[in-house]
């Protein structure tokens, strides 16, 4: 009986970065600043109070750091907080040695390696991942001519991540301005640019949990990454439970 299903040969790896991939970026920022990080949060963090957005409110709190200390957030400061990045061991050959597994098993399989963070696309665009991933897709600022940034302009939220998804599974475009608002849109599984069920999402807490639940509902495989030994993510829902918690080495 021959398979109705479309073969395409591809597998799509996503990653978060902090914590999966690599140290804490909040930790590199505030160490290029020669600040410790509960410093920042009692000082610029904690003062602008609630109902923000997380991600708009931290960058909006290093914004202030920057300028309370004479020394705006920019490029060059990205550059500085880039060297306190480390990168967890492994990572920077895990494309090519996970390439060279698959192609031993079988010929003219495409893997795609792809950073999905609601951390700075500033920061982890300036360490070696950005080399060995296929692109990266993060949360940004707005910068100017003199590559100061004044705000936070890009959010990659926390349920947005299984919105980026639908849509790379999809092919939809996910750089447009309102990317990717085609993630929804219906797409045959013979147009598909990657079935979920060859998709993977490893990320190391809550802020993963509802890229998890996504790809465990359409059959993708979800793995979390316990550093510091262990992945308790509390109280969570039967399709946010992950098919394995390894630690990061």
């Amino acid at each position: 009986m021959p398979n109705a299903r479309p073969h395409i040969p591809r597998i799509l790896l996503a990653f978060d970065f902090d914590r999966t991939l690599a140290s804490d970026s909040i930790n590199a920022i505030c160490a290029a600043y020669g600040v410790d990080r509960s410093d920042w949060e009692r000082d610029y963090e904690e003062p602008l109070g609630s109902h923000w957005d997380e991600i708009v409110r931290r960058g909006q709190a290093l914004i202030n750091m920057g300028h309370a200390r004479d020394n705006p957030l920019s490029n060059a400061m990205f550059d500085e907080a880039a060297d306190h990045i480390e990168l967890f061991p492994g990572v920077m050959d895990m494309p090519d040695r996970l390439r060279s597994a698959v192609d031993a098993i079988a010929d003219g399989i495409d893997l795609d390696f792809v950073v999905l963070s609601s951390g700075y696309d500033e920061l982890i665009s300036r360490t070696p991942v950005a080399q060995a991933f296929d692109r990266i897709l993060a949360s940004g600022f707005e910068g100017g001519d003199d590559g100061v940034m004044s705000c936070v302009k890009r959010v990659v939220g926390h349920p947005a991540k299984a919105l980026y998804l639908e849509a790379l599974g999809k092919g939809a475009d996910v750089d447009g301005q309102n990317g990717p608002e085609r993630a929804a849109d219906y797409v045959g599984p013979d147009d598909m640019y990657v079935p979920f069920d060859q998709m993977i999402y490893l990320g190391d807490g809550l802020s993963d949990l509802q890229a998890f639940e996504f790809l465990h509902r359409v059959g993708g495989l979800t793995i979390a990454v316990a550093a510091g030994g262990s992945f308790d993510p509390g109280d969570i829902t039967a399709p946010q439970r992950v098919d394995a918690a390894p630690p990061p080495d």
